[in-house]
């Protein structure tokens, strides 16, 4: 692949073939009446699998966040981003209801999922920089028994880059307004039929991983060219990760990493870090919790109830700014999540969704009738439901049915 350097003036414009033509963009130049002249051209990469995972590796993107300000995202991640199965999340409100009482409220699991993976990233990064230099102090000090042990929890970087992946899929098995579709909806229904089965939006996110790396052919070679051999371990350990589901792991001194995502421990984790500051940002509230200073004093350690499993550890100076993490929280509860009209207006909505689930069919790919209900079953299925299948039964030629 060889690139062409245009002159105008003092300014050089690199194309690389890979993204445009030189006829095309020659033909842009005529257009616009720029007159170029072409320098020179030589090769920069191969087309060898290494030179492919290298440009996999280094082509990273620069997004503009008004939470975090500038993200910078792994090449990886942004092919995921770019897959339909992500892309859905722009059509599902964070805060469900809560957008019907709070008009400012109007953020979606898309931007929501791409913070939680940007602080994910900062706190592996900040746990990988505090182990390394606990295991040189651990060194120095000749305490060799203790740093052999905690070497065992080095994180490398394929499950950095696994952290970083569940952190942004963790929301993908998200429904119609969120929360109200996997436990309000999922609530009424079993209540009209007790043999509805339950589930939870977490087991959605696992399916979805593999549904989405089925369908995207270029995704399932991206993963494989990143991960090689470890392709299948990386998979179910993300998958692993999202549910903060130590039970499949067998190396304890790794513990530690499941709880970025999602925390089964005490609650603290990326996730409500992002959704909390994103959530009094739409809901024009205030928050007193410095996440970036919580992940400064973050650091591994192996646990005092269960010396053999590691956790993340935070200094006795931030036990206030976890008391303001908390009190958001309670909050947030209180004033937005479970504001009366709030859950007026998702129990409306419930109603609606109850009422159609028999009408309002979708088909899987067996070309069968699936209900809204059982959607979850069918990832196919469950991929055209956002907050437009209200929109749909709306539109419905038929609403007597309805």
């Amino acid at each position: 692949m060889e690139p062409i350097v245009y002159v105008y003036g003092c300014f050089k414009i690199v194309v690389l073939r890979d993204f445009v033509t030189c006829e095309e963009f020659q033909y842009y130049l005529n257009t616009v009446n720029i007159s170029l002249t072409c320098t020179h051209t030589w090769p920069i990469i191969g087309t060898n699998s290494e030179a492919k995972k290298e440009r996999l590796t280094n082509m990273s993107k620069i997004l503009n966040d008004p939470i975090h300000g500038t993200i910078e995202l792994d090449p990886l991640l942004i092919k995921i981003i770019d897959t339909p199965q992500f892309q859905r999340l722009r059509n599902i409100k964070q805060l469900g209801g809560c957008y019907f009482v709070y008009p400012s409220a109007s953020h979606n699991r898309f931007e929501h999922s791409i913070g939680t993976c940007f602080l994910a990233s900062k706190l592996a990064r900040q746990l990988q920089k505090r182990l390394k230099k606990d295991v040189n102090k651990l060194e120095t000090d000749g305490e060799n028994e203790k740093k052999t042990k905690l070497e065992k929890a080095k994180m490398s970087k394929n499950d950095k880059l696994c952290i970083e992946i569940a952190a942004l899929c963790h929301d993908i098995g998200h429904g119609p307004y969120s929360h109200l579709f996997d436990r309000l909806f999922n609530k009424a229904m079993t209540k009209k039929d007790p043999s509805t089965v339950t589930w939870k939006h977490e087991d959605v996110s696992r399916m979805m991983i593999d549904y989405m790396i089925k369908e995207n052919g270029d995704l399932k070679a991206a993963f494989e060219l990143r991960f090689d051999k470890e392709t299948e371990r990386c998979t179910e350990f993300i998958k692993n990760l999202i549910d903060g589901n130590t039970k499949k792991s067998e190396d304890k001194a790794k513990y530690y990493m499941y709880e970025i995502v999602a925390n089964k421990r005490n609650e603290i984790d990326v996730d409500k870090m992002d959704y909390f500051t994103r959530d009094c940002h739409g809901l024009g509230m205030k928050s007193n919790f410095d996440h970036l200073r919580y992940i400064s004093q973050c650091r591994v350690m192996f646990s005092s109830d269960k010396p053999d499993e590691t956790t993340i550890a935070v200094r006795d100076k931030e036990e206030h700014n976890l008391y303001e993490l908390f009190h958001t929280r309670i909050g947030l509860f209180r004033r937005a999540y479970y504001h009366k009209v709030t859950k007026a207006v998702e129990l409306m909505f419930t109603d609606a969704l109850v009422n159609a689930n028999d009408h309002f069919l979708f088909q899987n790919n067996k070309g069968e009738d699936v209900k809204m209900s059982e959607a979850w079953k069918y990832p196919e299925v469950y991929v055209k439901l956002t907050d437009n299948v209200f929109d749909g039964i709306l539109m419905e030629k038929n609403p007597k049915k309805i």
